[in-house]
């Protein structure tokens, strides 16, 4: 059993919650954990009867500080914190999850193209949307195709009633 905190706006921490029976009585040696900047991996050996324990994350949401990261051993639970990247503004990234949804290959490859992570986001809220976003989205894409959109009020259209604005042509 675990649970995560991933902790509230600018919050340097992701924290992990283990929780396995007397862990604190295992020695320290048998209690190993790697971390990637992408990953993190949980190894208990010789636990209760002899059996190994591991937990295995290769695919965080967000980049972490592998060499700040670390494991705490308690009673009952084992606390894994794993130290945040710092964003591009200076605060840390904001997680939504534990893992990405995104595969490895696709991360790196939005962070290469802006314009298909946008297509990659509105995938992702057609696919985790309700039947009335797919269905606004499904609308939108659809007044797109036909040149509907941006006509009309909150527009700018074809800048009618800007008349009046001729003999600028010397500026």
């Amino acid at each position: 059993k675990f649970s995560y905190d991933t902790g509230g706006y600018d919050s340097p921490k992701v924290t992990i919650y283990i929780f396995l029976k007397d862990i604190k009585s295992l020695a320290k040696e048998n209690i190993t954990c790697d971390f990637t900047a992408s990953s993190f991996d949980l190894k208990v050996h010789n636990y209760i009867d002899g059996l190994n324990y591991r937990r295995i994350v290769d695919n965080l949401d967000k980049d972490i500080v592998p060499e700040k990261s670390k494991i705490i051993i308690k009673n009952d639970k084992i606390i894994i914190k794993l130290q945040k990247c710092k964003g591009e503004y200076g605060s840390y990234d904001s997680w939504t999850d534990l893992t990405s949804k995104k595969t490895k290959e696709s991360k790196s490859k939005s962070k290469a193209d802006p314009a298909g992570s946008i297509m990659d986001l509105m995938k992702d809220m057609y696919e985790s949307g309700d039947d009335n976003m797919k269905k606004m989205i499904g609308e939108t894409m659809m007044k797109q195709r036909e040149g509907k959109l941006g006509d009309g009020a909150g527009g700018m259209g074809d800048m009618g009633g800007m008349g009046g604005m001729g003999g600028m042509g010397g500026l």
